[in-house]
């Protein structure tokens, strides 16, 4: 592996190596090599003073915002550059900006125990097991998405105050006898490792070091909400005007859809965000479109609810927004199904493979629907929902409005 490293070496200018709290005397032969010949070294103050006296590179703390380092880097290019880094480089790190900016043919990493798996080793956790996030630079709304009985958490501190902010998070969400460990330096003198249930958390006001991760296990309470990945969450979950794909309904149209990480959903017409947002629970991305202001506050307070803030939402017409957005992997048309050439250009726009969903309520959606599956294929279904409900000292059916539901899948 050494000598494979080095060959790397030879033809990517820019290394970076990964630095735990340990220091110096923690780092491999080979990344003690890379900084004896280095002109050049880069890293946070912090880093950079872990170094002993006699590595003589010319030391450039990081500059803010963090994106302007990037041109000083390139032009230190011929120098062959070391960068200094967090544990492992590429997990939450900055090796992946560096390659994401210079291409990985540019970059050499050797990385360093990273702080998630020290704290696996101190808690004897298995790390495959849990659910990694980032909350440094995150909205802390997106830990609510994760939320589950038995789950298990590995959380990235944003500050010292990042716990006692889950813990409200979790207090309110009904998981309030979750135990939270705070795990402070791990892998230098400074080691500390203290668990309280949120609860707890809330009433402790010691000093917590900026430097820290989080394990947290989590304990359904009797009034946490549990909420599962797959779609059809109920309605009374998200905040809405009556405007909403209701539930069963919401259920077959992600199964038709296909949510997959990563994968680019525009959500037209999209109302209190229903769709977009279950999508996103899933792993995917969405852009959401919606004419109306209120409902597009509405579709924010949901996000940030269901834990998915990164949800793009856009206001306006759909006319005007399609051309700014990215390709997408699934479109869903729930809304200004009968504007003209709207489902043309839908399809026009999918890539192979991609997928097109719409819902119509009106004689005049299905028309739409009907021809164009006339002209493009696809499959075309009629959807009906029916609740019991009470008909004087009886019980019986009340039926919603019957939806027509359409499927294509570009080839």
């Amino acid at each position: 592996m050494v000598s494979h490293h080095t060959d790397i070496a030879k033809t990517a200018p820019i290394t970076v190596i990964g630095i735990g709290e340990d220091g110096y005397d923690g780092l491999s032969p080979v990344a003690r090599a890379a900084l004896a010949r280095a002109s050049v070294i880069f890293g946070g103050k912090r880093h950079l003073a872990l170094l002993p006296g006699d590595i003589g590179g010319d030391k450039r703390a990081w500059i803010s915002p963090f994106e302007d380092n990037l041109a000083l880097i390139a032009a230190m290019r011929d120098r062959g550059p070391v960068v200094l880094a967090s544990g492992d480089p590429m997990f939450f790190g900055v090796g992946n900006t560096l390659i994401d900016h210079f291409g990985s043919g540019s970059i050499s990493v050797i990385p360093h125990p990273s702080s998630i798996s020290l704290l696996c080793a101190r808690l004897g956790r298995a790390l495959a097991d849990c659910d990694v996030i980032t909350l440094h630079g995150r909205p802390l709304a997106g830990l609510a998405a994760r939320l589950r009985p038995r789950g298990q958490i590995i959380a990235l501190s944003q500050d010292g105050e990042t716990v006692r902010h889950v813990a409200a998070l979790l207090k309110d969400r009904g998981y309030g006898d979750s135990p939270i460990t705070v795990c402070e330096r791990l892998g230098g003198a400074a080691e500390k490792i203290t668990s309280h249930t949120a609860t707890q958390w809330g009433g402790d006001k010691s000093a917590i070091d900026p430097l820290n991760i989080l394990m947290i296990d989590l304990v359904a309470g009797p009034k946490a909400q549990i909420w599962g990945q797959t779609g059809g969450l109920p309605d009374d979950a998200f905040i809405h005007d009556g405007m909403i794909t209701k539930s069963h309904v919401r259920a077959i149209s992600l199964a038709s859809l296909s949510p997959w990480k990563g994968a680019v959903l525009w959500d037209l017409g999209a109302g209190c965000g229903s769709v977009a947002i279950e999508w996103m629970r899933a792993g995917g991305d969405a852009f959401a479109i919606e004419r109306d202001a209120s409902r597009c506050a509405m579709m924010r307070q949901n996000a940030d609810h269901l834990g998915v803030p990164g949800l793009h939402i856009l206001q306006g017409d759909i006319a005007d927004k399609l051309p700014d957005l990215p390709t997408p992997d699934a479109i869903f048309v729930g809304g200004g199904i009968t504007t003209p050439d709207l489902m043309r250009a839908c399809w026009d726009r999918l890539p192979p493979h991609g997928r097109l969903v719409a819902n119509a309520v009106t004689l005049q959606g299905d028309r739409e629907l009907l021809s164009f599956q006339n002209e493009f294929g696809g499959t075309l279904s009629r959807l009906q929902v029916s609740h019991i409900v009470p008909r004087g000292g009886f019980d019986g059916w009340h039926s919603l409005a019957p939806v027509t539901h359409y499927l294509g899948l570009k080839s």
